[in-house]
């Protein structure tokens, strides 16, 4: 009875045009793929440095899995943390001039399990309202009074906090670099309201570390905010090219996790040869600026050639708004029949009406292959 009723249900995303199916990648280099036996140009991936694929990490890792074996066979707690889970919290803390930080072997986990030990039901959270499901997932699952705030909308979480005065801890959370947006948060602004009413500001900048900021340090550091008046958790799969969440922060908080997070407790600790790639990562990071910089010339170049009406973000994802499912689904396999793998972003994963391409630049794209996705899109929007 139960499988019967499954089938009703998938029907029902089928006729919504919101029933997904996974697409497999037969080959990749660099920002191109082999899909169904064609070579395609990724315009989806957050590779943003192009790092996944880095010779330094590649050998890194590699030289880690014959010293350590491929995984880490239990939670950290339990079997022992090795030396190299250690070594990249102690230079993830360092790059980000925090005390301390954690790992989690996603960024998931780091925000579930890291709001999960901070609050309780006699507290207050505030997130906004586009930002991560993780995000919202992990302010609902603790049974904190949650209260969603309009994106980006300062006045308005100033004033949620003094109509909710009387919680015992209140956090304001937010994306750094909004995922589906483009568009990065007022943190400066949202620091000082935190400040000023005794609330913790809490940032996921999934996507903003390693690849912006002048120094890789992300969004803190192109808003002109220390990282220390936040608590402040990314990953290591985006920009870093390889698995993982992190947080850092004061060394009683990490104290905390270790102590409370379910995530970090109960789960199995990351593989060793993908931390050793992010130990590597982070020193490519800091030792290659061109990269950086490759990266930002790429965004200036697709804005400008998308014009204003497309390329209205600030950063490299590039949403090109599009409304119902259908038409950005038609536009999708349009732009795939051209050489472009850029699938159709549908509800529930933005809201209903918004559906639209979610561009991602990288540092490996070329002036050639941003010349091919805007000459696809002009030909495809237009016909």
């Amino acid at each position: 009875m139960l499988i019967a009723a499954l089938d009703e249900e998938l029907a029902h995303l089928q006729d919504r045009e919101l029933l997904r199916t996974l697409t497999t990648l037969e080959a990749v280099h660099g920002v191109t793929a082999t899909i169904q036996g064609r070579r395609v140009v990724l315009w989806c991936t957050n590779d943003f440095l192009g790092l996944s694929q880095h010779p330094r990490l590649v050998r890194a890792s590699a030289d880690a899995a014959r010293r350590w074996g491929v995984g880490a066979r239990a939670s950290r707690l339990l079997a022992g943390s090795t030396a190299l889970h250690h070594q990249l919290e102690d230079r993830l803390a360092s790059f980000f001039h925090a005390p301390s930080a954690v790992t989690f072997p996603s960024g998931y986990l780091a925000n579930l399990g890291v709001l999960g030990c901070l609050l309780s039901p006699d507290d207050l959270v505030l997130v906004d309202r586009l930002a991560h499901a993780s995000l919202l997932d992990a302010c609902r699952l603790p049974r904190a009074r949650v209260r969603v705030f309009r994106h980006n909308d300062v006045e308005h979480v100033a004033g949620l906090l003094r109509r909710y005065a009387k919680a015992r801890r209140r956090l304001v959370v937010t994306e750094g670099l909004f995922s589906m947006e483009g568009d990065r948060a007022p943190l400066k602004d949202l620091a000082d309201v935190a400040q000023r009413y005794g609330a913790l500001l809490y940032v996921d900048d999934a996507h903003g570390a390693f690849a912006t900021g002048h120094t890789g340090r992300g969004t803190p550091e192109v808003e002109g905010v220390a990282h220390g008046s936040m608590i402040y958790m990314a990953t290591l799969g985006k920009a870093l090219g390889c698995q993982g969440g992190f947080v850092v922060g004061h060394s009683k908080l990490i104290r905390l996790v270790h102590n409370r997070a379910r995530t970090f407790i109960y789960e199995t600790a990351q593989a060793p040869p993908i931390v050793a790639a992010a130990v590597e990562g982070l020193r490519v990071v800091q030792e290659e600026p061109a990269l950086r910089e490759s990266l930002a010339g790429n965004v200036e170049r697709l804005h400008q050639r998308l014009g204003p009406d497309l390329g209205r973000s600030p950063s490299h994802i590039v949403p090109i708004m599009l409304g119902g499912t259908q038409r950005a689904r038609r536009l999708a396999a349009g732009l795939f029949g051209k050489g472009i793998f850029a699938p159709a972003i549908r509800p529930p994963t933005v809201p209903a009406g918004t559906a639209r391409l979610r561009l991602s630049v990288s540092t490996l794209h070329t002036a050639g292959q941003i010349e091919q996705l805007v000459r696809a899109l002009s030909n495809s929007m237009s016909a």
